[in-house]
């Protein structure tokens, strides 16, 4: 019993409203209607992040440029003192968990006209709920194991303190873009010393979410909420983002509420066959119908969930990947510990724009291996190309300056050993050898038309063999004059060593 409003906008009802247009809402038009306003002289409204049955939240700035959440009251729920002392102990509960993973509240304070609000962290990615939908209606179960895992640690310092959540679901769980898990709204939990007090427990309205309510809260039996309804909803979460259904089903709140009150959960292998052998029994102890057969703590459901992890993926849960938003996500929006009455997956136009830059098409990693790529293909290209042009233009470059091309003689080709007396040798390598310039080929200087070879197997090096012999150094020759006289064609015929 609690939170009075909290059916107003419920899923069913919050569908209707997104088909139909959510501008009709009057409480969303008068809440869009804020934007802009400024609390106290200090928190500028900026964006509208979801309305619920009891409050509205906006990404907010303060006039010294800190970014933060602000959840504002709605004034037809100022008039209940109850609910005003519910909504401002929902930041001293939050604050008292002392965990990481519970929201924090910086601020509360009211309007001159009794308005209250409460200032929160701002928080960037995405709820357990638009994960799984973003996921095609199931999540991986190695990611659920991960999520379960770090909600549980938040539990668990909750529990320590007192505190039931009691309306855990996968709305209120979020996961932000570092991998951490970030436990919503703890607008409607019970702090067992304020347990007593009927103003704070009971305004005649049931609270909570029916899909996520173990059978002793859905029957309203307040005095048997403890540590192991927390729990139940925990496995019902486990279960929905396992198989993609509720544990317990029905056309109407009303419906759901007495399955819940009078049906044991079904065993999670008979609607998600593909649950690994030892997560199943974790789960369906959670969804136990009585309470004394469920886990009795949850550092019990956690140090289970954990060796389950390490007997099926064969490593610690400590050791394994961030449960992290990849940056191909698009228009991930800043969000806050709003209440889930708004559905997040279907955002109206009063929803902000994401304040982060949208991410390019590919990921950091693929950008830089693609960049990469390119550049090594550009550069062979262009190494290709310039080879390509030289090859081709040697040839003419040296027919232009009328050189002509002389085959090697038969003495200088004799001049290589057989390559089986080099092969025989084990002397070390001597020095290049020095090739007589009778044995050179000859390089006629003439203006005539310059003789090709016939063939261009004619001149091609000759192949590479092992280290050359020493041979006698070629006897000096006269430059004086530097040229021969052929006697057959009376023609110069240059001594090339003397050019």
């Amino acid at each position: 019993m609690g939170d009075p409003g909290e059916f107003v906008v419920g899923r069913e009802q919050r569908d209707g409203l997104d088909a139909a247009g959510a501008g009709d809402d009057p409480m969303l038009r008068q809440a869009r209607a804020r934007i802009g306003q400024t609390l106290r002289g200090k928190w500028r409204l900026d964006t509208l992040l979801g309305v619920g049955g009891m409050a509205a939240v906006y990404a907010a700035t303060h006039r010294n440029g800190k970014r933060a959440a602000v959840k504002v009251l709605h004034p037809e729920m100022s008039v209940h003192q109850a609910v005003r002392q519910r909504f401002l102990m929902e930041g001293f509960v939050a604050n008292k968990v002392q965990h990481p993973g519970a929201v924090s509240v910086i601020d509360d304070d009211s309007e001159e006209d009794g308005l209250l609000f409460l200032v929160t962290e701002l928080l960037d990615g995405e709820t357990l709920e638009e994960r799984c939908h973003r996921l095609g209606g199931r999540m991986p179960e190695r990611e659920i194991l991960l999520a379960a895992d770090q909600l549980l640690d938040v539990l668990v310092a909750a529990h320590a303190h007192g505190i039931i959540h009691r309306d855990l679901k996968p709305e209120n769980v979020f996961v932000t873009r570092g991998g951490q898990i970030k436990v919503l709204d703890f607008g409607i939990a019970r702090l067992r010393e304020l347990s007593s007090d009927k103003r704070l427990t009971q305004t005649g309205v049931m609270m909570g979410t029916p899909a996520y309510m173990a059978p002793e809260y859905a029957r309203g039996h307040a005095d048997e909420v403890d540590e192991r309804t927390d729990l139940w909803a925990v496995g019902a979460i486990m279960f929905r983002l396992l198989s993609g259904g509720d544990v317990h089903n029905g056309e109407t709140v009303n419906e759901q509420l007495m399955s819940a009150m009078t049906k044991p959960a079904p065993p999670i292998a008979s609607v998600a066959p593909h649950v690994s052998d030892p997560v199943a029994p974790i789960i369906d102890c959670a969804l136990e119908f009585k309470r004394d057969l469920r886990w009795p703590t949850a550092g019990g459901m956690q140090g289970a969930i954990r060796t389950a992890y390490e007997e099926v993926y064969g490593m610690s849960i400590a050791a394994a990947p961030r449960l992290a938003i990849a940056e191909t996500v698009p228009n991930r929006t800043l969000r806050s510990d709003a209440p889930p009455s708004l559905s997040p997956a279907t955002p109206t136009t009063g929803q902000p724009v994401a304040m982060t830059k949208a991410p390019s098409w590919l990921p950091v990693w693929s950008r830089r291996r693609w960049s990469l790529t390119a550049a090594t293909v550009c550069a062979l290209l262009v190494a290709g190309s310039a080879w390509a042009i030289h090859a081709r233009h040697q040839p003419r470059t040296l027919a232009a300056a009328g050189v002509a091309l002389v085959p090697p003689t038969a003495a200088a080709r004799s001049l290589v050993p057989p390559r089986e007396t080099l092969a025989d040798r084990g002397d070390p390598p001597p020095p290049p050898p020095t090739v007589s310039v009778a044995d050179l080929p000859v390089v006629h200087a003439t203006t005539a038309a310059p003789v090709l070879p016939a063939s261009i197997e004619d001149h091609k090096p000759a192949p590479l063999s092992a280290p050359r012999a020493s041979v006698p150094a070629a006897p000096k020759v006269d430059c004086h004059p530097p040229f021969v006289v052929d006697p057959d064609t009376g023609k110069k015929r240059w001594k090339l060593e003397c050019l």
